[in-house]
Protein backbone atom coordinates (compact mmCIF):
# COMPACT_ATOMS: atom_id res chain seq x y z
CA UNK A 1 0.00 0.00 0.00
CA UNK A 2 2.78 2.47 0.48
CA UNK A 3 3.75 2.09 -2.99
CA UNK A 4 0.63 3.77 -3.98
CA UNK A 5 0.23 6.03 -1.73
CA UNK A 6 3.72 7.28 -2.94
CA UNK A 7 3.44 7.19 -6.47
CA UNK A 8 0.01 8.99 -5.97
CA UNK A 9 2.17 12.43 -4.39
CA UNK A 10 4.02 12.13 -8.30
CA UNK A 11 3.35 14.82 -10.70
CA UNK A 12 2.92 12.30 -13.67
CA UNK A 13 0.51 10.19 -11.81
CA UNK A 14 -1.28 13.20 -10.58
CA UNK A 15 -2.04 14.13 -14.21
CA UNK A 16 -2.77 10.69 -15.71
CA UNK A 17 -5.52 10.49 -12.29
CA UNK A 18 -6.85 14.23 -14.30
CA UNK A 19 -6.90 13.10 -17.95
CA UNK A 20 -8.51 9.67 -16.75
CA UNK A 21 -11.36 12.01 -15.05
CA UNK A 22 -11.82 13.94 -18.57
CA UNK A 23 -12.84 10.72 -20.06
CA UNK A 24 -9.79 11.34 -23.01
CA UNK A 25 -7.83 8.14 -22.38
CA UNK A 26 -7.61 5.21 -24.11
CA UNK A 27 -6.70 1.96 -22.01
CA UNK A 28 -5.08 -1.18 -23.02
CA UNK A 29 -1.26 -1.82 -24.85
CA UNK A 30 -3.35 -2.94 -27.82
CA UNK A 31 -5.53 0.10 -28.12
CA UNK A 32 -2.79 2.11 -27.80
CA UNK A 33 -0.88 0.68 -30.39
CA UNK A 34 -3.73 1.15 -32.88
CA UNK A 35 -4.42 4.79 -31.83
CA UNK A 36 -0.42 5.52 -32.05
CA UNK A 37 -0.31 4.26 -35.52
CA UNK A 38 -3.21 6.89 -36.33
CA UNK A 39 -1.50 9.70 -34.71
CA UNK A 40 -4.35 10.25 -32.43
CA UNK A 41 -2.58 10.27 -29.21
CA UNK A 42 -0.39 12.87 -27.96
CA UNK A 43 0.64 11.19 -24.51
CA UNK A 44 1.28 7.37 -23.48
CA UNK A 45 1.64 6.30 -19.77
CA UNK A 46 3.58 2.73 -19.64
CA UNK A 47 3.47 0.54 -16.43
CA UNK A 48 6.87 -0.92 -15.94
CA UNK A 49 5.13 -4.13 -16.98
CA UNK A 50 4.56 -2.96 -20.48
CA UNK A 51 4.56 -5.71 -23.50
CA UNK A 52 7.43 -5.64 -25.45
CA UNK A 53 5.53 -5.13 -28.78
CA UNK A 54 4.59 -2.07 -28.00
CA UNK A 55 8.04 -0.76 -26.08
CA UNK A 56 9.11 -1.93 -29.60
CA UNK A 57 6.38 -0.22 -31.51
CA UNK A 58 8.29 3.13 -33.70
CA UNK A 59 5.40 5.51 -33.45
CA UNK A 60 5.77 5.67 -29.22
CA UNK A 61 9.17 7.49 -30.36
CA UNK A 62 7.15 10.27 -31.99
CA UNK A 63 5.22 10.81 -28.51
CA UNK A 64 5.69 12.24 -25.05
CA UNK A 65 5.81 8.88 -22.75
CA UNK A 66 5.81 8.54 -18.92
CA UNK A 67 7.25 5.12 -17.57
CA UNK A 68 5.42 4.79 -13.94
CA UNK A 69 6.81 2.75 -10.90
CA UNK A 70 3.90 0.46 -11.04
CA UNK A 71 3.16 -2.76 -12.78
CA UNK A 72 0.24 -3.57 -14.37
CA UNK A 73 -1.98 -4.50 -11.55
CA UNK A 74 -1.40 -1.25 -9.82
CA UNK A 75 -1.69 0.88 -12.55
CA UNK A 76 -5.41 -1.07 -12.66
CA UNK A 77 -6.05 -0.32 -9.59
CA UNK A 78 -4.99 3.11 -9.30
CA UNK A 79 -7.24 3.96 -11.77
CA UNK A 80 -10.48 2.35 -10.26
CA UNK A 81 -10.66 -1.10 -12.40
CA UNK A 82 -10.59 -4.48 -11.39
CA UNK A 83 -8.01 -5.38 -14.03
CA UNK A 84 -4.63 -4.84 -14.81
CA UNK A 85 -3.54 -2.04 -17.18
CA UNK A 86 -0.59 -2.36 -18.83
CA UNK A 87 -0.79 1.05 -20.84
CA UNK A 88 -2.58 4.30 -20.83
CA UNK A 89 -2.96 6.74 -24.27
CA UNK A 90 -4.18 10.20 -23.94
CA UNK A 91 -5.89 11.24 -26.92
CA UNK A 92 -5.14 14.44 -28.88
Amino acid sequence: METVEKIKRSDGIVDLKKEFKSRRVVLGAKEVKKLLALKKIKKVYLSNTAPKFLLDFEELKKVEVENLEMNASELGKFLGKNFPISAVGILK
